[in-house]
């Protein structure tokens, strides 16, 4: 007879099971054929060429937008472009390393709620809990039809920060918390906002220092992604109705069964075991599925909603936490019998749900150099587009460097994505142009002096004034005064955790010291 502490274990295997299933899509030849993901492995390979050219944080990719550039690194979650440089430095070709951030934010957060529900519920209703999440319908669109990189990592953090906080892990949170707030904009909102709440209802009131360390750490992104909005187009833009997405709302809304049948059970049958978790579920729940439907539609008429969330089906990501909570608590309360019939029917859903998803996803193969040498913006609207930039070019210059008034040659040229360095000589009193878009950051001198870089043209490109003669001129991207106070809070968010994992890690040689034994107390 199988020992008790072994059980979870056999749940665990079967969920690898599971998740083969989910994700056998994944593993055909090519890379999966979706909306985004083939211009998320586009961002990534010029994000890696920026980084390869020594420019951290990578905020400007200069082989976007016809090799033109522009600063949308700056603006939407760089996460997983860190991470699939990460893995390419590992040799690993970059569509690759797309689908294995694709995949393992699935496998994690499966095994983030597995856990996770384990610590309210048998290992049998946390398994089918945790299936259910794999087999949800705004799981699988993100997967298969969004191919939304950035969402399904985001979704695969919060899944296991939620189990790191149940076991009041504090070491961890800080870092997990850092790795959400780089994932995606909106659902680290989301999230963050979930997990606060989630504490406060617990009164869980020390998890909050971890919390702010971790937002501190992902200072460098957040704080310029948000207060640099001003230089682009993003808040004169509409990159989509929400009104549009509404029948797909209402379509994942139907085939989330398991889930609909979960809330109803616990409304309707379980009412007297309500406790302050289950109401705070139970009101997420309702609250995201609220502004999911077209019931909401008056909410989605304000800026807030429609050009930070877009797609109301965003808030689906929601009940990937709060249904599968649900459904285990249905399964829990059931007797053998009932569980029985419970899971076989849910088990039917879930195939016939995910049937379409599963079998209609296809691959496509490209050579690397497809997405390499794609200089496309990968944005739907060109919403990160500076401002100044009202001609948008329909085409790459042939030339880095020319004279845009005036006359004479470029000797000696040095260009890449951060830096150009040249010898001009100039037969006359000129004006240098540079096919790249001017963004706060670039600076320039000529013959070691600072010298103004203006773009104020239609095409906002980078125009230079330089005198007769011979010159040597430098243009570099750097930090701006701004950004460098964000990367300074987040140099000192790593080093106040650093210290906090060292002192933690020396409580065993140094327990009889007070304050070493007080932090291994409030962070253990």
């Amino acid at each position: 007879m199988l020992k008790k502490n072994y059980i979870p274990y056999i749940f665990a295997f079967f969920l690898c099971i599971i998740s083969f299933v989910v994700l056998f899509p994944l593993l055909q030849p090519g890379f999966i054929k979706t909306d985004d993901a083939a211009w998320m492995v586009i961002r990534l390979t010029s994000f890696y060429q920026s980084l390869a050219d020594g420019q951290f944080p990578v905020r400007f990719l200069g082989r976007l937008n016809q090799n033109y550039g522009y600063p949308v690194a700056n603006f939407l979650y760089p996460g997983f472009l860190y991470l699939g440089s990460a893995l390419h430095i590992a040799k690993i070709p970059f569509q690759n390393s797309v689908e294995i951030i694709m995949a393992g934010s699935v496998i994690a957060g499966a095994f983030g709620l597995f856990f996770w529900l384990q610590l309210f519920f048998g290992p049998l209703a946390s398994f089918i809990g945790a299936s259910t999440f794999l087999f949800s319908p705004y799981l699988l669109y993100d997967l298969y039809k969004r191919g939304s990189v950035g969402e399904l990592l985001a979704t695969g953090v919060a899944m296991l920060t939620l189990f790191i906080v149940e076991k009041r892990w504090r070491i961890l949170v800080p870092f997990c918390i850092f790795i959400l707030l780089i994932s995606h904009n909106t659902l680290a909102l989301v999230f963050s906002l979930f997990f606060f709440i989630y504490i406060v209802v617990k009164k869980e009131f020390s998890f909050l220092v971890p919390m702010a360390i971790g937002v501190m750490m992902s200072s460098f992104f957040w704080i310029p992604a948000f207060f640099e909005r001003s230089f682009v187009r993003f808040n004169e833009l509409s990159v989509s109705n929400p009104f549009d997405f509404f029948g797909i709302s209402f379509m994942l809304f139907y085939t989330s069964i398991p889930f609909l049948l979960g809330l109803i059970y616990m409304v309707v049958h379980r009412k007297k075991e309500y406790t302050k978790e289950n109401w705070f579920f139970i009101i997420t729940f309702l609250v995201a599925g609220f502004f999911a439907l077209p019931i909401s539609g008056i909410f989605w008429k304000l800026p807030i909603l429609s050009q930070f969330f877009q797609f109301p089906y965003r808030w689906y990501a929601l009940w990937l936490i709060v249904g599968p909570w649900l459904v285990g608590s249905m399964i829990e309360s059931f007797r053998e019998k009932e569980k029985f019939i419970s899971i076989a029917v849910i088990g039917v859903i879930c195939v016939l749900t995910s049937y379409g998803f599963l079998t209609k996803a296809k691959s496509e193969v490209h050579e690397e150099g497809y997405y390499t040498t794609n200089e496309a913006t990968t944005t739907v609207a060109d919403e990160y587009m500076p401002k100044w930039v009202i001609e948008k070019p329909e085409k790459r210059s042939n030339e880095k460097l020319e004279f845009f008034d005036g006359r004479g040659v470029f000797l000696n040229t040095e260009i890449s994505t951060k830096k150009i360095v040249t010898k001009i000589k100039a037969e006359e009193d000129s004006i240098i142009q540079i096919n790249t878009v001017f963004y706060p950051g670039w600076g320039a001198t000529l013959d070691g002096k600072p010298v103004e870089v203006s773009g104020q043209n239609p095409r906002g490109l980078m125009h230079i004034l330089v005198p007769k003669g011979e010159h040597l001129l430098f243009v570099e991207f750097r930090e701006t005064v701004f950004r460098f106070i964000a990367d300074v809070l987040s140099a000192i968010g790593f080093i106040t955790y650093g210290i906090f994992i060292l002192l933690f890690l020396l409580h065993g040689k140094f327990q009889k010291h007070k304050s070493i034994s007080y932090l291994k107390d409030v962070w253990s």
